[in-house]
């Protein structure tokens, strides 16, 4: 653990440091037998590949409000990256792509998955400062570098029938599967959500500013629920392969609204979660290919009839070279 602990804060200090876009770290031990030492560090360099990728990642929210339907994203969602794998562990650094220096959104992201037979671990953390915001009533668009906001959620699944091949081991690209598989499990998430800016969220010369349930200065909640999942790997002709996700869930969340003068604890405590992935991959013998699609939406209320949907979207395409047959000699153990 003291190892995990390190490689995850190494990761946050030097996310810090290059305003990197993503740490993120899959770890699959379904299939390992020394579980010490070599849980993290494979020793044999022909089982390692490097990696290089681009990837797309936001995190977005909409509020509909007073007849009024705003989105709200982050600028500079682009970014590449480089980085190294094993069977246990991929370690993946990103850069984010600035386009350009007008109206930048300043982000970090970290995500983590953790898998060890029938039990599957996710967590991740957001913080997003500079959001456009778009009417989509009016299509009018304001930009606000004053809007956060801050995501995080953990949540962990118990699979009923353990899976051969993780989604997380597909990842790697040193693992090939030979059959398809489908497995069920049931689970629960922890969620933390805080939306704030200097003034009111939403744009004041679009409602009644005199209505104080339009003056939403800040809100946070802290959610509680249970979730389904569903996974499918499904191999497919010429080295292809293709996996899909997807968990539904329901909860409850203890939510607070602020405004400049006053503040309340919404009635209503029901939120509500999806997350989807799709994973699709080519795996040869000397290299591998993946596409990987993600999101995670929660859905609850400011109350008054305020509906609020937050989350992320994640895109990430792969090339990974393998090293197997191109080291001669194995590490010293």
């Amino acid at each position: 653990m003291q190892k995990s602990f390190a490689l995850i804060l190494f990761s946050l200090l030097f996310c810090l440091k290059i305003d990197a876009q993503e740490d993120t770290k899959f770890i699959d031990l379904s299939k390992t037998t020394k579980f010490i030492d070599t849980m993290f560090i494979d020793r044999d360099l022909n089982n390692w590949s490097v990696r290089a990728f681009s990837s797309f990642k936001e995190q977005r929210f909409d509020v509909d409000s007073d007849g009024n339907k705003y989105l709200y994203t982050p600028n500079n969602p682009y970014g590449v990256g480089f980085g190294v794998g094993t069977k246990k562990l991929i370690l993946d650094f990103s850069f984010n792509i600035k386009a350009s220096e007008v109206n930048p959104t300043e982000r970090f992201d970290l995500s983590w998955s953790f898998f060890q037979k029938k039990h599957l671990f996710d967590f991740y953390f957001q913080n997003y400062i500079g959001f456009e915001i778009l009417n989509e009533n009016t299509d009018k668009t304001i930009f606000r570098e004053d809007v956060r906001s801050l995501s995080s959620a953990f949540a962990y699944m118990y699979m009923f029938h353990e899976p051969e091949y993780s989604i997380a081991s597909m990842k790697t690209g040193l693992i090939s599967a030979k059959r398809s598989s489908f497995s069920f499990g049931l689970g629960g998430f922890l969620l933390y959500n805080k939306q704030n800016g200097n003034g009111s969220i939403l744009p004041v010369e679009d409602t009644n500013s005199e209505d104080i349930n339009n003056q939403i200065d800040e809100f946070k909640g802290t959610g509680i629920g249970m979730i389904v999942g569903f996974s499918t790997l499904i191999v497919l002709p010429k080295n292809f392969f293709v996996s899909i996700n997807a968990t539904p869930g329901v909860g409850i969340m203890r939510k607070y609204v602020a405004s400049e003068d006053s503040g309340y604890h919404p009635k209503n405590p029901l939120v509500t979660q999806l997350g989807l992935s799709v994973l699709l991959g080519y795996d040869a013998k000397q290299y591998y290919l993946n596409l990987s699609l993600s999101n995670g939406y929660y859905a609850t209320d400011y109350n008054f009839d305020n509906q609020v949907l937050f989350g992320y979207l994640n895109a990430k395409l792969v090339f990974g070279y393998k090293l197997k047959g191109k080291i001669k000699r194995n590490w010293k153990k």
